[in-house]
Parts: structure tokens; C-alpha cells; sequence
């Protein structure tokens, strides 16, 4: 993929992305929940109003971001989280194979929070995902993408 491929596969994902999360808040209600528990292992996204599930997503970890380090971590290169983690996020190295691009195969990239973003948004476009979620968690933030979602119950 050249430089102008690249930015228009860019510029796809990101307008993709913004249509798929619309969809997400719209019949999900995404970003209204009162809470929501991230269970890495089981691959699940379990959303809370008051202490009732709601919402359960299946989700594909991409990475985590720390803002002020401007760094970025792929979760498949993370040795703090299990194997079964990493080999499931394994498969954003697809990014890697349809780009070319060398950022999509290092362990670790320099970033600031739009780019996490964008590489969030080319691994949505990537895998086919139905949207992408960041998840705070004390000074960074991991990005999940969503792959599947119904209403709790």
C-alpha cells in the first residue's frame, strides 16, 4: 500500500467508525451506561445501569494507550497479560499484512491519542468489527474492538 492508499484506507476507517459507533449508541445505548466491567480473558464487555446488566459486547483487544508517554502497546505484544489474551489480539496484526506499514508489526509505537484512534479505527476496518471502545483505566486507556453486541439476558 502506498502513501495515498494508505491515507484513504485511513480516511474510510475513520468515517466508518464514527457510522459504526452511531449505531452502538443508537440501539445500545454506548456511553450511557451507569458502569460496565471489561473481562479481557472471556472477551467480554458487560455494561451496567445501577448494578443490572444491560449490555454484553464481545470484544477483540487492540492496545493500550498512556497519553502522556505518548505511547501505544499492542495487547499481543503485553507479556504482563496471558497467552490466551495476546494470541486472541493476535489478529490485529492483519493490519501489518493488508498496510505493509512497519507500525502495525513493532511491539510498541509513538503515538498521541488521535493516532490511537486511527490505528483503532484501520483495525475495526481491518477485522470487520461493528465498532471500537476505550476503556479507561488509571493513567491510560485500552482500545477493544466490539465484534459483537446484544441486550443483557
Amino acid at each position: 500500500m502506498n502513501g495515498e492508499e494508505f491515507d484513504k484506507y485511513l480516511e474510510d476507517a475513520c468515517d466508518e467508525l464514527d457510522q459504526k459507533y452511531q449505531v452502538l449508541v443508537d440501539e445500545f445505548g454506548f456511553g450511557s451506561h451507569d458502569n460496565f466491567v471489561v473481562e479481557y480473558e472471556n472477551q467480554s464487555l458487560i455494561f451496567f445501569d445501577k448494578e443490572k446488566p444491560v449490555v454484553e459486547a464481545s470484544i477483540l483487544p487492540v492496545a493500550s494507550h498512556i497519553p502522556e508517554k505518548e505511547s501505544l502497546v499492542w495487547f499481543w505484544s503485553n507479556r504482563n497479560l496471558p497467552d490466551a489474551v495476546r494470541d486472541h489480539s493476535a489478529a490485529v496484526k492483519k493490519l501489518y499484512e493488508v498496510t505493509g506499514y512497519e507500525v502495525f508489526d513493532n511491539p510498541s509505537v509513538e503515538c498521541d491519542e488521535t493516532m490511537a484512534w486511527e490505528i483503532a479505527a484501520m483495525a475495526c476496518k481491518c477485522l470487520g468489527a461493528i465498532g471500537v471502545y476505550r476503556i479507561p483505566q488509571a493513567n491510560m486507556h485500552s482500545y477493544v474492538l466490539i465484534t459483537e453486541v446484544r441486550h443483557y439476558g
